[in-house]
């Protein structure tokens, strides 16, 4: 990937309006200091000279990139809800297609009990094979703050350990990961939240593009979302996929889905580990993390609500009723927070 000269990126980051990124570094002994990581989302996506509309597109970035970040500013955005830009080596890239990740190389476990444990991605990405050698068939690129179930541990020739997952979709399928990808979640980061809190109950804003939980009148708990849109969809043309408004309740809990519809339609999509579910309809409207966009504030799912991986578990652990950590799924007979979808 081609990178900017000195000079250009020199210029890129005196651009971030009254914002300093650095003070400009001796050639020979200083670099920039990163402030974080970025994953591109999207198929392609350019790099800007300046941080705003109509700017000249500087380089082309392309999905599963992985972007150090030196400075983030908020300006005016490609899109009105978003006024988010990150400053990288090859420009300024729009926020709303770049996941923040880390790089979290883990201690691996030493031994997986019988009925294993979840764990959660730390780094950009791993890859998922069928056989824990790393020349073996691919079957899915694992994202950052992804959810997976490991049932098993295995040492291959060389000495690396790689963990066995146990896929909801297809729980017969053998599937193996590089083990320092993943960290393992401790029942304690799984435990309820306030279980003994009355008047528990969840508002969701379409028009605000938030969620809000309460215990009584008192706000607990906001964030950020993406609810359901609607898409024209080809040889369909416009599908409505808004989330449903009205009173409903908590009816299951998954602390990970593999979510897969519309195989074949134009907007299909398979996404394994998605992290926490909390469903609040039978036909599975939940509000859980996603990893695959940074765009929330605005209408963009098939109807579930979209949050970040963090707050997804947050609302996992403060929703009644309480799962348990082996509880790969919950169904809730009674006592479901309720959830209210308004305008």
């Amino acid at each position: 990937m081609k990178t900017l000269n000195r000079r250009d990126f020199l210029k890129l980051s005196g651009a971030a309006l009254s914002t300093t990124l650095f003070k400009p570094p001796d050639p020979e002994t200083q670099k920039p200091q990163s402030i974080g990581l970025g994953r591109v989302t999207e198929w392609r996506i350019w790099a800007y000279d300046q941080a705003q509309p109509g700017a000249r597109k500087e380089y082309a970035l392309t999905r599963d990139d992985v972007l150090e970040i030196y400075d983030q500013i908020n300006t005016e955005g490609l899109l009105a809800h978003n006024p988010t830009w990150y400053l990288t080596r090859y420009g300024w890239a729009y926020s709303s297609w770049v996941q923040p990740v880390k790089r979290e190389p883990n201690l691996v476990e030493e031994r997986v009990s019988r009925n294993g444990f979840w764990a959660q991605v730390t780094v950009p990405y791993v890859e998922m094979r069928n056989a824990p050698n790393d020349k073996a068939y691919r079957l899915y690129r694992l994202y950052y703050s992804s959810v997976h179930l490991v049932i098993g541990r295995i040492v291959d020739e060389q000495g690396d350990v790689w963990y066995q997952l146990k896929d909801d979709e297809y729980p017969s399928v053998k599937e193996y990961v590089r083990a320092e990808g993943l960290r393992r979640i401790l029942p304690s980061e799984l435990a309820p939240i306030s279980p003994r809190a009355k008047d528990k109950h969840i508002e969701i804003s379409l028009k605000d593009q938030k969620l809000y939980a309460y215990e009584g009148e008192s706000l607990v708990y906001t964030a950020r979302c993406a609810t359901g849109a609607r898409f024209t969809i080809e040889d369909l043309g416009l599908v409505d996929f808004t989330t449903p408004l009205g009173e409903h309740t908590v009816v299951r809990k998954r602390p990970s889905r593999h979510m897969s519809g519309f195989r074949g339609r134009a907007d299909e999509y398979d996404l394994p580990g998605v992290p926490f579910c909390t469903y609040f309809t039978e036909p599975g409207v939940a509000v859980h993390g996603a990893y695959w966009h940074n765009d929330f504030g605005h209408p963009r799912s098939h109807g579930c609500v979209n949050v970040l991986a963090p707050d997804a578990q947050w609302v996992y652990r403060w929703s009644m009723p309480v799962a348990e950590y082996e509880e790969a799924l919950l169904v809730v007979e009674e006592g479901g927070t309720p959830v209210v979808v308004s305008v």
